[in-house]
Order: structure tokens, then C-alpha cells, then sequence
């Protein structure tokens, strides 16, 4: 796990502010920083360090070694590759990136971990190519060098990359098949390329100007969306979309018609379906599902997990101590969990049974509501854009306790949701079959409530989620949310049009495969895994996301909606298939309540003061896009519960915190 930065310059690069780019995200990599830079029609080039290279790195003889200090370069380059490396896979200097394949033709700057790149190795051994190290990044080189782009498609794992071809003069960028790895670029005024791994980068960039994309910034305050598209809340700053890559000429690198790079979808799942039993899914998801975590236990540094209560993470934390258990390794395993004194939202008990039928070293932190007003510009500062609510607070201190405890790897059970019948997605795609093939009594039975006229409101869920995108549109427009929302913003000072997310991507509900890849893909998995690497960055840790292994999910995509939610359950084949190494009352809890916090306690009762507070300090930096009468006004309802509480609250507060922290201003 790594932080990379390039740019490419239409003449020449400020070499001191090019180190500043590449330093910003020092805590993506603590342990090494490198440097090459090129001159454009010219295969002359030089490789640095910096005051982070390592005396070893200095002193190992490698063809991409440091040969000066990037404070001493002199000459003219119009091509800047760095690198922050945090240590996962050969510990050694032989790991040092910037990294060049044998005949110096080709460089790479990476960030990532390719779990197969042991199986990769030997293959591209039989067809001739040779190793000097053990790590994953020259793997991928190597890859390149013989497969060319669709070495991706081999890749099994978490990335971002970009490979300089130098004969050529072409640049080739690649993102994982999920996004698990982030890759943001920007045009300078100038018309510079600039490659990162997170959006501060360009915060230091000559040219740069922070301006708010007001419709990104509508979708986030009437939506709680981010991410779901290759926008950014930043104006001008663009994501590589997940699955997708980009290769270009120097003499070619521009935006197209829509502002972007041309990239294209190299990742493009296809439905076929499944057409075995139930017991031959079951074995095989079990294959998978043990398959995924084994690979993802490669690494030359301590690794731990991350332990909810949940069927995710048990399952997780269960079938590592397996495997453990069957390679003799008596040591325990590291757990770290997030709990709460307030029982209402605590899941110590549950995270308790599984701890105490597997035996593992067990971390806890308790969050403190006070706690969100002191570190809340901090972690606005690692998440570069707005998150929807206090999951990413906790989550930013179980990191932290994973720190302390010297683990520098964390699995944890993020993306199990979006296909395995997390979500409520699956279970109306279950009933809308019986309302297709007028099973009227199997629905009944399972809808809410005692009698017909109480039953009657809950399918109207069904009829909203397998509607047409014209006629949800129109219903959320019509909502009371919806419409209080327009009297707490100006839309004008906002400058936004009141287009519906949706537009933006067309989907169905038409089975797991076109539900699971929607949540996967658009929302809400996109904002959850910023905030995963964000968080776990900001400690230089690895997060590892297993539930993600792409054989594991295009196994379990094509299968019919009953193998994965029945009645009362989801995950259905997940429980049946490990089962036997769970404990029962994880496998048989029905009141999984997700990452929570006592978020509406603390705004309605414990913080309310503080809270309203935070709005008036930050909400100056808006530019009065929110109308802070209303605002207020709206807080003083939730409070006293005339409005349900939700999230909105937070998204009002942090807007105004992101606008300050990273001085954004309205176009």
C-alpha cells in the first residue's frame, strides 16, 4: 500500500513542488520515497530520493537506485514519477519504487497489492522473463512488458498504476475492477497532467484553485451521494473509474470532448447465470470464500482484522483461525473492534461470542462523542471530500488502535454487503417472484404487519425499486424530505439543476447481478472504500477487503436470488457454506445492526449545543448556499423530534467543514 504522484508538463516541472506532491501523502508511505524524472524525446533520465530514501536504498545496486538527491537536480524535465512506499511485500531496498523492468524501458509507480503475484511469477518465469526481488510491483512490470494491457484481466487484487513506457513515449494508468484503490487526475490551467493518489495532492499545485462542482455537491446534500460517479466535489478533479484504464502518447495526453480522459472499461462483468444445485453452490463458494482470504494473507508484515459481531467479519476472523490452526501457528490472531458504552449501539457481546469460541488477541475502542469536535478537520483532511455520517469517526479510531498494537495489515469485512443480500435490494427482488409468478400467499406471509391494511404500505417498495427511473425520480422529488431540503439550501447560490443521481447511470433490478454490480459499482460501496483506504492510510495501513476477491464475486453474481436471501435471512449461502467453523449464535443472530454510533443520541441529547456550534463556526465558509435560519430552525425540530432523525444533519455541518479545510470556493 503505497501513494504515487505524476505529472506530466507541458514544459517544465518545478522540481521542489513536484517533491511537495509526492510528500503530502507521506503518510501513504512512511518508509521510502523515490523519484525519476524524464525529459520528453529524450531517453535521457534521472533518478532521486529524498530526505525518506533509506541509506540502504541509497547503497543497493539496483538499475532504478537513487543516483541523486531531487534537491540537487539542476537540469530540465518535463516528466516527474514519485513514490511513497509503506513496506508490505519484500521488506528489503529491492522494493523501492519508482521501479524499471531489466531493459530500462519501462517504469512504474504503484500502489496496490496483487495477491497472486506469486502464481504470475512462475508463469512468466516458463516464458523467459527473469525476477531479481520478490515483490509484487515487478511482477506487474513484467506482466506489462509480456501481456500488455490485458495482463489486468490476470491480476487478482487491489490497484492503481501507472507504467511510462520510454521508447514509445506512452503512459498506460490501470484501476482494480472495484475501485478498491484510488487514482485521481487534474489538468493545470497550463494544461499539466497530474496523476494521484489522493485529491490534497493538487492542493499544492501551481495553478490550483479549489472550486466546488455544485451538482457533486447537490447529489451529496439531497442524496448523501459521493463517489458514485467520476466526478469529484472538486471541480476539475476526476476519478479513473473502477475497471478502467487509459493509454495515451505524451504528445496525445488531453481532455476529450467531456472535460476527461478517454479511458475505457477493461472490467465488464457478464451475466450468464448459474445452473447447478444448491449444494454444489454452497461447496464452491466455500472454495472461494477460503481461497480469497488465504491469498489475502500474503504479506512480510503483522496482519490483523477487523471484528464487528457480524457474519462478515466472523466469518472472516473464523476462517483465518482455521487456516492458523492448520499450518501449526499457535500465535493468536489480532482483532480490533469499535464498541460503545451505550448498549443500545454496542456490539461488544456479540463480538465477545466469537472471541471467546476461536480465542484471539482482542482490541477495543470506545469513540467519544466529544471526540468529533476536536477531530473532525483532521479527518475531513484524509478523506478529501465530505463523508454522510459519524461510520467514518469510528472507523478512523479502529485504525488508529491497530497502529498502536504494531499491525500494519487489516482485513475487515467491507463489500460482503452489496452481494450477498446485505441489503434490502435482495429480499424485494425475492418478492417481486412472487408477485411474477402470483405466489400472493408466500407474499403475504412475509410482508410486515398483522393485517391486510397493514400489510398494504409495504409493497410499495416493491412497486418504487422495479419502477421505471422517470417515476422514481418523480417520487423523490416529491417527498417531505426532499422538499424541506429546498427550503434549508438556495439552489441558486448552489448553482446546481435538480437532476436526480440516477440519471447518471442506468441500471435494473432485475436480478442479483444487475443489483449486486449497481451497488458495487455506483453506490454505495464506492464511499465506503474511500473511506476504508483513507482511514487506514492515515495510519499507514493496509486495508484488505477479501469479500472483493473477483472470483469469489462473479461466482457468487450469477446465482439465483433464493440461494442468497429466504425468509428472515440473508446471506444464506455464506451461513450454510461455513457455517461449521462459526459460532451458533453468530449464525443464528437476526438483529445485525451495521457499523453504528449513538449519532442520534449524541445530536438530539448529549451534544446538542455543540452541534449547532459546529454549524455556525463552519457554515460562514458555505457562501451562504445553506440558509442558516432554516437551518437552525431544522436542528431545533429533529431535537425535539417533530422531524425523524437522519443523517441530513451531518451533511449540513460538514459541507461547511470540507469548504474550510480545504479552502473551497463557489465558481
Amino acid at each position: 500500500m503505497c501513494g504515487i504522484s505524476l505529472v506530466i508538463a507541458k514544459n517544465k516541472i518545478d522540481i521542489l513542488n513536484f517533491k511537495e506532491f509526492n510528500t503530502i501523502i507521506k503518510h501513504r508511505g512512511p518508509d521510502d520515497e523515490g523519484f525519476v524524472f524524464f525529459k520528453e524525446g529524450n531517453l535521457k533520465f534521472e533518478i532521486a530520493g529524498g530526505s525518506d530514501t533509506p541509506k540502504a536504498v541509497w547503497n543497493f545496486k539496483t538499475s532504478y537506485q537513487p543516483r541523486v538527491t531531487i534537491e540537487s537536480i539542476e537540469e530540465e524535465y518535463n516528466i516527474g514519477i514519485g513514490h511513497r512506499r509503506l513496506s508490505i511485500l519484500d521488506l528489503s531496498p529491492l522494493g523501492h519504487i519508482p521501479m524499471f523492468d531489466n531493459t530500462e524501458r519501462y517504469c512504474i509507480t504503484y500502489n496496490g497489492e496483487i495477491y497472486n503475484f506469486i502464481e504470475l511469477r512462475e508463469e512468466l518465469k516458463q516464458l523467459g522473463c527473469v525476477f531479481h526481488t520478490q515483490t509484487d510491483t515487478e511482477v506487474i512490470l513484467a506482466a506489462y512488458t509480456t501481456w500488455g494491457e490485458q495482463c489486468q484481466e490476470r491480476f487478482n487484487g487491489m490497484w492503481a498504476f501507472a507504467i511510462y513506457d520510454t521508447l514509445k513515449e506512452v503512459l498506460f494508468i490501470s484501476r482494480d475492477r472495484f475501485g478498491i484503490k484510488p487514482l485521481y487526475y487534474w489538468f493545470s490551467p497550463e494544461g499539466d497532467f497530474y496523476l494521484a493518489s489522493e485529491i490534497k495532492q493538487f492542493t499544492v499545485c501551481k495553478g490550483w484553485q479549489a472550486i466546488l462542482n455544485p451538482q457533486r455537491a447537490y447529489d451529496y446534500l439531497f442524496y448523501a451521494l459521493t463517489d458514485h460517479t467520476d466526478e469529484t466535489l472538486f471541480q476539475g478533479v476526476y476519478h479513473l473509474p473502477a475497471g478502467c484504464s487509459f493509454e495515451s502518447k505524451l504528445a496525445d495526453l488531453k481532455l476529450n470532448s467531456k472535460d476527461k480522459i478517454a479511458y475505457k472499461k477493461w472490467y465488464q462483468p457478464k451475466y450468464i447465470g448459474y445452473k447447478g444445485s444448491y449444494e454444489d453452490a454452497k461447496a464452491e463458494f466455500k472454495t472461494l470464500f477460503n481461497a480469497a482470504i488465504a491469498i489475502n494473507l500474503r504479506a512480510d508484515v503483522p496482519i490483523g482484522s477487523a471484528l464487528s459481531g457480524g457474519i462478515d467479519s466472523s466469518a472472516i476472523v473464523c476462517t483465518i483461525n482455521q487456516i492458523l490452526k492448520d499450518k501449526g501457528v499457535s500465535e493468536l490472531q489480532q482483532t480490533f473492534s469499535s464498541c460503545s458504552h451505550d448498549e443500545r449501539y454496542d456490539e461488544r457481546k456479540w463480538m465477545d461470542v466469537v472471541i471467546d469460541f476461536i480465542k484471539v488477541d482482542a482490541s477495543f475502542v470506545y469513540p467519544k462523542g466529544q471526540s468529533i469536535f476536536t477531530t473532525t478537520e483532521k479527518i475531513m483532511w484524509h478523506q478529501d471530500e465530505p463523508y454522510q455520517s459519524q461510520s467514518a469517526f469510528l472507523g478512523y479510531y479502529v485504525f488508529e488502535k491497530a497502529k498502536e498494537k504494531g499491525v500494519t495489515v487489516l482485513l475487515n469485512g467491507q463489500g460482503a454487503d452489496e452481494y450477498l443480500s446485505g441489503y434490502t435490494d435482495f429480499s424485494s427482488l425475492r418478492k417481486r417472484g412472487y408477485l411474477k409468478r402470483f405466489h400472493f400467499k408466500k407474499l403475504y406471509k412475509e410482508l410486515d404487519g398483522c393485517n391486510f391494511f397493514q400489510k398494504l404500505p409495504n409493497v410499495l417498495p416493491l412497486i418504487y425499486h422495479f419502477s421505471p427511473i422517470w417515476f422514481r425520480r418523480k417520487v423523490s422529488h416529491n417527498t417531505k424530505n426532499y422538499k424541506r431540503l429546498l427550503s434549508l439550501i438556495d439552489m441558486k447560490k448552489l448553482g446546481a439543476i435538480q437532476k436526480h443521481p440516477y440519471d447518471y447511470n442506468s441500471y435494473g433490478f432485475n436480478s442479483v447481478f444487475e443489483i449486486a454490480h449497481h451497488q458495487l459499482l455506483y453506490e454505495p460501496l464506492k464511499k465506503y472504500l474511500r473511506w476504508e483506504d483513507r482511514n487506514s492510510m492515515a495510519f499507514s495501513l493496509e486495508a484488505r477487503v477479501p469479500f472483493l476477491d473477483h472470483r469469489l464475486v462473479e461466482f457468487t453474481t450469477q446465482l439465483p436470488v433464493a440461494f442468497l436471501d429466504g425468509i428472515n435471512e440473508s446471506k444464506k449461502i455464506l451461513v450454510d457454506s461455513i457455517g461449521d467453523i462459526l459460532p451458533e449464535r453468530i449464525l443464528n443472530r437476526k438483529d445485525k445492526k451495521g457499523f453504528i454510533t449513538p449519532e442520534e443520541v449524541w445530536f438530539k441529547n448529549d451534544f446538542k449545543k455543540e452541534f449547532v456550534a459546529m454549524y455556525k463556526q463552519y457554515s460562514c465558509y458555505t457562501n451562504t448556499i445553506l440558509r442558516e435560519k432554516q437551518v437552525l430552525d431544522y436542528f431545533e425540530q429533529v431535537a425535539s423530534e417533530e422531524i425523524p432523525f437522519d443523517y441530513t444533519y451531518w451533511r449540513l455541518i460538514s459541507l461547511g467543514v470540507w469548504m474550510k479545510v480545504f479552502d473551497v470556493k463557489t465558481a
